[in-house]
């Protein structure tokens, strides 16, 4: 089977991290041809740091075929209308590129908007059905921003939309489109767990970008109290993004900035061995389609929490396999770590429930998914 999958490179841009490669990377270890257009904005820079109008190379990595297409884009000024038509554009002349030697038998976009409006013309222009994966905040954005009506457009162009949760699946129904709505869970890299054991003593981990809808500083002011009582207590925080100054600034205000690492951006692998020490995993994030990061933690056998009406719904049940907390709320985040402190035969088995939940969540059986639904659609 040809499968051409359309991906912005902002979701593409580390081939060790990328979930989009990653479960690409298990379509062609199914024996399926792959290959992805990614569309990269003129001026940022491409996987060999060049920014300007010289076209990225293609190239083959992991069994996939990257096609990348330079495009003009307007930033966030032309979010609404102007960088997807000019990237459709880019697509459109080199169309013979693309298909030279490629005859796909199905589209598989990644986000409603940007990537299912190149896939939908692609669609009409090849004849072939298209599968658009909606993650999250493509979605939710719109709908808290009152304009949810304009995901069904995008919706009715697909043949199928897959949500990679069912509280999603939920939120893309409500704008009206009949087209036919799957919930296929996103799937993690097992083979790259790191060995755990060892006593975590009172350590706590987040893992992702540093942003409001991640919710660190409900993590930070959680943790602020947790030190109260546990003074040996210590918080990683690993990546980075445009609220960093103000958690450090948060950290020293509430006197624990020598408990708290910043660790930035780190390959995944790292991520891992870092989980790996870590006895609470947290992340209150809103907005959250299905955070692969809840799956590596439980993996790594870390005590898990996350939000009640979020993605993650689908795989924590709380108190059973890990913790579920109301959005905002640092006092239930308290309330779950000291009951777990003060349980400590009931939170391992909890922990090890945890790992046995996502041991069959693997990339390889989430591409299998995909296929079938690909094969359904193509008879």
């Amino acid at each position: 089977m040809n499968i051409l999958i359309v991906c912005h490179f902002g979701m593409y841009r580390d081939f060790s991290s990328s979930f989009v490669h990653a479960q690409a990377k298990a379509y062609a270890a199914l024996g399926h041809r792959v290959r992805a257009v990614v569309p990269i904005a003129i001026g940022k820079g491409d996987w060999d740091g060049k920014r300007m109008f010289s076209p990225p190379q293609k190239r083959e990595i992991d069994g996939v075929e990257l096609f990348p297409v330079r495009y003009l884009s307007l930033s966030k000024y032309g979010e609404a209308h102007f960088n997807t038509a000019s990237a459709l554009r880019a697509v459109r002349r080199r169309l013979g590129a693309l298909l030279d030697g490629f005859a796909p038998v199905v589209i598989h976009a990644h986000t409603l908007g940007f990537d299912s409006e190149i896939g939908a013309w692609l669609k009409e222009r090849l004849g072939v059905p298209l599968v658009v994966t909606t993650h999250g905040s493509d979605t939710s954005i719109p709908i808290e921003q009152g304009m949810g009506s304009e995901l069904k457009p995008p919706c009715d162009r697909a043949d199928t939309i897959v949500a990679v949760s069912s509280v999603l699946a939920g939120k893309v129904r409500t704008c009206g489109t009949s087209t036919p709505i799957s919930v296929i869970l996103n799937g993690f890299n097992q083979r790259a767990l790191p060995e755990t054991g060892g006593e975590r003593g009172h350590t706590f981990i987040q893992v992702g970008s540093l942003q409001e809808q991640k919710r660190v500083h409900v993590t930070v002011r959680a943790f602020a109290r947790l030190r109260e009582r546990y003074p040996d207590a210590s918080l990683t925080l690993a990546g980075s993004g445009p609220d960093r100054a103000k958690l450090e600034a948060l950290c020293h205000e509430l006197g624990i900035s020598g408990a708290v690492r910043f660790l930035g951006t780190i390959p995944n692998r790292e991520v891992l061995a870092e989980m790996s020490k870590a006895r609470f995993f947290i992340l209150p994030s809103v907005r959250e389609g299905f955070g692969i990061v809840y799956l590596e933690a439980m993996a790594c056998g870390c005590v898990t929490i996350g939000t009640e009406g979020e993605g993650v719904a689908d795989l924590i049940v709380s108190g059973e396999n890990g913790f579920l907390v109301p959005p905002d709320d640092p006092d239930a985040i308290v309330r779950a770590v000291e009951w777990c402190l003060s349980h400590p035969e009931e939170t391992a088995a909890i922990a090890e429930k945890g790992r046995l939940t996502v041991q069959g969540l693997t990339w390889e059986e989430n591409a299998g998914r995909y296929i079938n639904l690909f094969k359904e659609l193509i008879s």
